[in-house]
């Protein structure tokens, strides 16, 4: 019995110390590849830079846990400190970062109609000073203790994951109003961007106390995540993005 459980953690150990996070880098890394490939930047410039921070912070994650795991007393110590911070401030440039991409998509929805991108604009602007207020509003309602790094890289993980709803939502509406074109790749990379942080918060939450549970969640969760936007990207991009891209051009010369 005690071979058993000893095997059984054993297990979860290199699962989610090694399996999960080695899939979780690697796919990523292969849509990073298929961005570059295809040459999304040209006509999805904050996309493009979001998925490989992605992957360049992924890699350089998995190089710090590997090498926690081989070191020992000061020096573990040492790595496992950098290792937060950085894990927290990559967090809060993602979830910036993710609210750029979800406006890059009204933006380019737009072509040419100048007061739709001024919309997309002032609508970023409007959704990261909300999610900025409601995160302060979080850390000055915490009672107790003062808010440490990781309560303000969860209230803002949270504030963003409610944010960008209704942002998925009045994009949405835009395209449907203005009949503006998007494929269904697109538009289903769209709603993973909107959705993937919700969804990630809503399973931390119902599996709050469940340990190593809910970590192999969130990475399948990741995972999912990963794979959508590989399939949505990985043949370039469709020919009226590459068009209203070239109109622009021609606009700004």
């Amino acid at each position: 019995m005690v071979a058993f459980v000893m095997g059984t953690i054993a297990a979860q150990k290199w699962l989610t110390g090694f399996v999960l996070p080695t899939l979780n880098v690697a796919i990523i890394s292969f849509v990073a590849i298929a961005v570059w490939r295809q040459r999304w930047v040209r006509v999805r410039p904050l996309l493009s830079a979001y998925i490989w921070f992605l992957a360049i912070t992924g890699v350089a994650g998995l190089l710090v846990l590997y090498s926690q795991q081989v070191c020992s007393g000061a020096l573990q110590y040492t790595i496992c400190r950098i290792y937060l911070v950085g894990y927290y401030v990559i967090g809060f440039l993602t979830c910036l970062f993710a609210v750029a991409v979800v406006y890059e998509f009204l933006f380019r929805l737009a072509g040419s109609d100048k007061k739709i991108r001024r919309t997309a604009i002032i609508g970023f602007l409007i959704t990261i000073s909300f999610t900025i207020a409601l995160t302060y509003a979080l850390i000055v309602a915490k009672a107790g203790k003062p808010s440490t790094l990781e309560d303000v890289a969860r209230f803002l993980f949270g504030a963003t994951a409610l944010a960008l709803i209704p942002s998925g939502i009045f994009i949405l509406v835009i395209k449907k109003t203005r009949s503006l074109f998007l494929e269904t790749r697109l538009t289903l990379v769209l709603l993973a961007l909107v959705l993937y942080d919700l969804i990630d918060l809503l399973s931390a939450f119902a599996l709050r106390g469940s340990g190593q549970v809910k970590v192999v969640v969130a990475d399948f969760i990741w995972i999912a995540f990963t794979i959508l936007l590989y399939w949505g990207l990985k043949n370039g991009p469709p020919i009226p993005d590459a068009v209203a891209d070239l109109s622009a051009s021609n606009l700004l010369s």
